[in-house]
């Protein structure tokens, strides 16, 4: 288990959320725990699953398309996704080839990681639980200043196909949760689903929950 020691996207000047009391916890059930650098950044996943995953909605919006014999109306996508199917549109089959490749780079040394620890620990969301609206597709410019920052975490592992999970550990100062991300080699959803039980035997969400109205 280690948790990643990089320059990155938390910029609030204080530890990343969840992640100070996660390492400590584990320590005291027994596991092994060292900080170490990530093998990534987050520039490199957020660029290359960009082009793979929006390829895919272009093409599947093609698709959908052209079953309906029918070119695409202003009110068929949230605005978000039409900026996307916009600005996507337009690249080659060198520019996925290339994003493919970069996505396998990103998966072998995220890899290698494993053969020196179980399982990787890290905040699941690089800064606080956003306030409602902060994500909204309705607001493509919102989307765009925020998205990438918030998964920096975790899109890497949408990348490599590595089984992560995010587990509620803590509360922030508005009594929001926030959560820390275990991930773990390829076929690893055993020890991730194991590490998870006992997690929640010796720290139970239910007994720290944010009760309904209790925020304001």
């Amino acid at each position: 288990m280690h948790t990643p020691r990089r320059p990155g996207p938390w910029v609030l000047g204080a530890p990343p959320p969840g992640a100070p009391g996660a390492p400590r916890l584990c320590e005291s059930l027994g596991h092994e725990v060292e900080e170490a650098t990530a093998a990534y950044r987050p520039g490199d996943v957020a660029a290359a699953s960009a082009v793979v995953m929006n390829s895919n909605l272009v093409a599947q919006i093609d698709a959908r398309l052209e079953q309906l014999g029918r070119p695409l109306a202003d009110d068929d996508l949230e605005p978000f996704t039409r900026v996307i199917y916009d600005t996507y549109r337009a690249l080659t089959a060198t520019d996925v080839s290339r994003a493919l490749g970069r996505m396998q780079e990103i998966g072998w040394a995220v890899g290698a990681a494993f053969t020196t620890y179980d399982v990787l620990l890290s905040p699941t969301l690089a800064r606080p639980t956003p306030l409602l609206g902060t994500l909204d597709t309705g607001r493509p410019e919102s989307i765009y200043e925020h998205a990438s920052v918030f998964s920096a975490f975790t899109s890497v592992h949408n990348v490599t196909g590595m089984p992560a999970m995010s587990v509620p550990l803590g509360r922030d100062g508005d009594g929001l949760p926030l959560g820390v991300q275990f991930a773990t080699d390829l076929g690893g959803e055993g020890l991730l689903l194991s590490l998870a039980a006992q997690l929640e035997q010796a720290a139970p969400w239910a007994a720290t929950w944010v009760q309904e109205g209790s925020l304001t």
